[in-house]
């Protein structure tokens, strides 16, 4: 019989039922299963590394968290703190992947030999380049703080990629997925801003920011295994 985390059951409940209140445009249900999904990811979390937690990664889960409740509050009002919240943990989960790619350097030079690294490379470059140039009415702050939002993806997905095409392994694989849906997720958030009665867009943008937490979790616990000896 398949074993299955009681964690991750009420996440996969949590997270449709998200969805649902989208489609149907439902508040009460999106204000019922909105708060559930953070918390029972990280319990995931929790139960699989046994009660020893990091406090950093703790940290980075908690802002996520204010910044999903903030928006659930007002939107409109806290946009500014709610993109603050959502970007400290991207500063942390970059130190995170500093660490990844040190450790790494000591075991054996970076080969960047592969075209489709080149490739990634000039697609990130551009797609950075198009959507700061697609966001022409936010404030001077709110332009700011999406440079400082794509500068980090930037440096996450350099040394995310770089990473795994020298060593493939669980960990590395759940870290190009979690940049690449932090990608996904803040490229659709843009693309909302401009077409919020498009639910499709907004469908698109809230599975690949709630996936990117369950890459982000994944990639932790597999990290803690792999290093155990990283402390942060």
């Amino acid at each position: 019989m398949i074993k299955v985390n009681s964690a991750i059951v009420l996440f996969i409940i949590a997270l449709v039922l998200y969805l649902l209140s989208i489609i149907i445009n439902n508040d009460n249900l999106e204000l019922f299963s909105k708060p559930i999904i953070i918390p029972s990811i990280y319990y995931y979390y929790y139960t699989k590394v046994k009660g020893k937690i990091n406090f950093l990664f703790t940290l980075s889960i908690l802002f996520f968290f204010i910044a999903e409740i903030l928006k659930i509050l007002n939107e409109e009002d806290f946009l500014i703190s709610s993109l603050v919240f959502f970007g400290l943990p991207y500063v942390i989960v970059t130190f995170f992947l500093a660490q990844d790619f040190l450790y790494y350097s000591k075991v054996k030079n970076y080969e960047i030999n592969s075209i489709s690294f080149y490739i990634i490379l000039f697609l990130l470059f551009y797609l950075l380049y198009n959507i700061l140039s697609f966001i022409n009415e936010s404030s001077q702050l709110e332009f700011s703080i999406y440079i400082i939002y794509g500068i980090l993806l930037l440096v996450m997905s350099i040394m995310g990629f770089l990473i795994h095409f020298n060593f493939d392994n669980k960990a590395s694989t759940y870290m190009v997925y979690m940049v690449a849906f932090f990608i996904v997720s803040d490229l659709f958030f843009i693309f909302t801003k401009s077409t919020k009665d498009v639910w499709v867009i907004k469908i698109v943008y809230v599975l690949s920011q709630q996936l990117s937490y369950y890459m982000y979790i994944n990639y932790f616990v597999s990290r803690s295994k792999l290093f155990p000896h990283l402390k942060s």
